[in-house]
């Protein structure tokens, strides 16, 4: 099986986006890139290149819903009939389900000012426009095969930057593509989900997400293709640089909540003081992930204050 990998613009700071093109029958698209014209014209250009046309495909395997990477599956089913998978926890959203109001709690227990709620409502609502809304959804679950005429992809679950986050793994040659689970050179934000099981909770995202890590880990793969920048080519050595990144950020977020303690709210704002517009949502996420591994690992307490859940850093004999 060929894979082709090219880079498709975006909307966002993040620059381009890798998606891929499993060039074997049935013809596979893995990521779209963003609904916008600029990324629609690159991905034409991108299938014209190898001989194929976009009308051609047949499949579009999304591996979360984000929007650079699920953005435009709506006008490639249009346009070649292709069928759309993904892990059922992202099937609602990719369908045009509006799920804001299950953040609106979260963001409350987390100290969030009421007008920053409204302004990350309307940056949700701005974010859609990206997307292109699906038809039909197809479920892709852990273990699943993706059958090629010779050969497959084993679909990989690897909850944590998004709760439905799938990888997928060639066994033969040990190749994943791995999309924003993988990147060599950013380390992935655990976005703030609600939980797909219990939306009254959140999703564990960045405990989930080390999980993930290990699973790829004992995977042993050789080469992984990521969503943004280039493949991660020693993933050993990758994977001990997240947990020295994870360690590190672990303790700067200890070491500046106050004695007194601190909603996750006032905590992000310490920790990324200079995060602007949708990159304080990023900034949030970032510090709650951050503080529920911190306090599953007794490293801070949390009491509730009111509505508000507080942080403490633990007391040490």
């Amino acid at each position: 099986m060929k894979v082709h990998q090219f880079q498709i613009p975006t909307h966002l700071y993040l620059g381009p986006v890798n998606v891929h093109v499993i060039d074997a029958e049935p013809l596979t698209l893995v990521d779209t890139g963003p609904n916008i014209p600029e990324a629609l014209e690159a991905l034409r250009d991108a299938f014209h290149s190898i001989g194929r046309s976009l009308e051609e495909v047949q499949r579009v395997v999304l591996t979360h819903l984000h929007e650079d990477h699920s953005g435009l599956a709506g006008t490639i089913q249009r346009a070649s009939g292709a069928t759309i998978f993904a892990h059922p926890w992202e099937g609602d959203r990719l369908r045009g389900f509006d799920d804001y109001h299950l953040y609106v709690p979260l963001l409350e227990r987390a100290g969030v000012p009421q007008e920053v709620v409204e302004r990350f409502r309307a940056g949700y609502e701005e974010r859609q426009r990206f997307v292109d809304e699906v038809g039909e959804v197809e479920g892709i679950e852990d273990g699943d095969l993706i059958d090629f005429e010779r050969g497959s992809y084993e679909v990989i679950h690897t909850p944590g930057h998004t709760p439905g986050s799938c990888c997928l793994f060639r066994a033969s040659d040990r190749t994943m593509i791995a999309s924003d689970t993988v990147l060599k050179n950013i380390t992935p934000n655990p976005v703030l989900s609600p939980d797909p099981v219990d939306p009254s909770r959140r999703f564990p995202s960045l405990i989930e997400y080390l999980v993930s890590l290990s699973r790829i880990r004992a995977l042993a793969p050789t080469l992984v293709r990521g969503g943004h920048g280039p493949d991660v080519l020693d993933f050993e050595a990758h994977f001990h640089e997240v947990l020295r990144l994870t360690d590190e950020r672990q303790r700067k977020l200890v070491g500046l909540l106050a004695p007194g303690g601190g909603s996750a709210w006032d905590a992000s704002l310490k920790l990324f003081p200079t995060a602007k517009r949708e990159h304080r949502f990023l900034a949030l996420s970032e510090t709650i992930a951050h503080l529920d591994f911190a306090a599953e690992e007794g490293r801070v307490r949390m009491d509730w204050e009111g509505a508000v859940e507080r942080y403490t850093p633990a007391r040490t004999s």
